[in-house]
């Protein structure tokens, strides 16, 4: 990414990223989707690089210790950052948990959350949801037809007392707590396009097509420069 691409970081307050590596991949045999290579590099290291261009601390949320240990050849090329680790204390409550603890451990006031399988996560579309968040409760994509992107937004620390309300309900849906906060922003995917044409920063991988249609689109953008 050129310098004028890049994202202006200049008198800007402490911002978080939480990183959602506790899935188990089960559509792909198990695998750690935010290991898989290409191109020379694993998805959560590119992840990483375009975060690190937006965020002070980026904060990876595993399922437990083993999971962390697989990970930590890919965390040491970031010696230079802030990276750290929370644990799921709930089993089997989805993202939700995940953002939770992230959002516990996190030092920002504000967190941008994503999944750990999104290898064209945008730093520009970051943080422009960032600066949208701001003096709000959280900013989150929305698209035209109504629908969220839960998994690629900002939230503020007021979202843990509303996952907490909403685990006692027994609700494990991330937007349940987003509705009951009093003051969130939708982004309208329109204006993220205009940042991010091909709304490449939404991508993720699910399937082993998916990553091939992924790898694709990645090549031809390289191509086209």
């Amino acid at each position: 990414m050129g310098e004028k691409t890049e994202p202006n970081r200049k008198q800007k307050k402490f911002r978080s990223a939480i990183v959602l590596a506790g899935g188990r991949g089960r559509r792909m045999g198990s695998v750690e989707k935010a290991l898989l290579e290409f191109e020379g590099k694993t998805i959560l290291e590119r992840l990483l690089e375009s975060l690190f261009r937006v965020v002070d601390e980026v904060i990876i949320s595993f399922r437990d210790k083993n999971q962390e240990e697989k990970f930590r050849p890919v965390l040491e090329k970031f010696p230079a950052h802030e990276i750290r680790f929370c644990f799921d204390t709930l089993e089997d409550a989805g993202p939700l948990e995940g953002i939770r603890a992230g959002l516990l451990e996190s030092r920002g006031e504000y967190s941008f959350v994503c999944a750990g399988d999104m290898p064209f996560v945008d730093s520009r579309v970051v943080n422009l949801l960032f600066e949208k968040a701001s003096g709000h409760d959280a900013a989150i994509p929305k698209w035209e037809d109504g629908k969220f992107e839960p998994l690629h937004a900002v939230y503020s620390k007021k979202m843990i007392s509303e996952i907490e309300r909403a685990f006692e309900k027994g609700k494990r849906s991330v937007l349940t707590p987003v509705f009951e906060m009093k003051d969130v922003v939708f982004v309208e995917v329109s204006e993220i396009r205009k940042i991010d044409p091909e709304l490449r920063s939404f991508a993720n991988i699910n399937t082993i097509d998916e990553m091939k249609r992924i790898i694709g689109l990645s090549s031809k953008k390289e191509n086209s420069q």
